[in-house]
């Protein structure tokens, strides 16, 4: 892909084995043995959004926190907006935003307005260029209605569009979302994708990585379809090339019939 703002590269990722009573504290130091990723490779365009799907363990939650510099890969490697997460990382965090379903990290006394000038500053923006950075995102995310509440008071939805702004007040190129709409309600969660979608991608030009377990926000969201089982990738599609390559009626089936692939081919000999 000519124009690509996220770039992966066989990627590989081991973690030490979990190990508990008497063998922890006569072997502290343990090998590398729990494979999470296994040679992971695509990349995503600039200004696209894309999902990264399967099963808990599969290596989505691994993947975006390598790409947000939070973990190092054990081979392999993975640029953002053409810097490189493990040499460049600073680089890369300029241009990133990250934003966690289950990472509410404001101050719940301060309010929405306090907390962003807060983040602000955290992200080296001070005094006429935050007040200007908060106006527009007051005016992109809808935030004007409770900019000035405390965070304590806000409901689930308003705090995850808190979080997606709080991701975004430095401008990045690139935004990185781990389970986005995870414990909103369904009215709450069709809003938040519609406003993704429309505003953060499509207007802003933003490009979107987002793990998700919900099929309906990747049909709504996604222009390319990641598809990790036992931290391989299965494939990289669009939801219709997919679909096509599969035979497949839905983006269910054709998923379901990709893993059970997947599973039939790393059980052969």
């Amino acid at each position: 892909m000519a124009d690509s703002a996220l770039v992966i590269e066989e990627l590989e990722k081991r973690f030490p084995a979990p190990q508990t009573g008497w063998r922890a504290l006569l072997n502290p130091f343990v090998p590398l043995t729990k494979l999470a990723l296994r040679g992971v490779s695509f990349e995503v365009g600039t200004g696209q959004a894309a999902a990264l799907i399967g099963a808990n363990g599969s290596g989505k939650s691994t993947l975006l926190r390598i790409l947000a510099t939070l973990l190092v890969p054990t081979s392999g490697r993975a640029s953002v907006a053409g810097y490189d997460v493990e040499r460049q990382a600073s680089q890369v965090r300029a241009h990133l935003g990250f934003h966690s379903a289950t990472d509410g990290g404001f101050y719940s006394r301060l309010t929405t307005r306090e907390n962003l000038n807060f983040f602000a500053a955290m992200n080296n923006l001070f005094d006429a260029e935050a007040a200007t950075r908060l106006e527009e995102l007051t005016e992109q995310m809808g935030l004007g209605a409770f900019l000035e509440s405390q965070v304590r008071t806000l409901s689930t939805g308003q705090v995850h569009r808190l979080g997606l702004a709080r991701a975004m007040i430095h401008r990045p190129s690139v935004l990185l979302l781990d389970e986005p709409t995870r414990s909103l309600d369904p009215m709450a969660a069709s809003e938040f994708r519609r406003f993704l979608r429309t505003e953060v991608v499509d207007r802003l030009g933003t490009t979107v990585l987002f793990a998700s377990h919900t099929l309906v926000e990747v049909e709504q969201l996604a222009d390319r379809v990641a598809l990790l089982d036992n931290g391989r990738l299965v494939a990289c599609d669009s939801p219709r090339g997919l679909r096509a390559a599969t035979g497949a009626a839905t983006l269910d089936e054709a998923l379901e019939r990709l893993t059970r692939r997947s599973l039939f081919a790393e059980a052969s000999p």
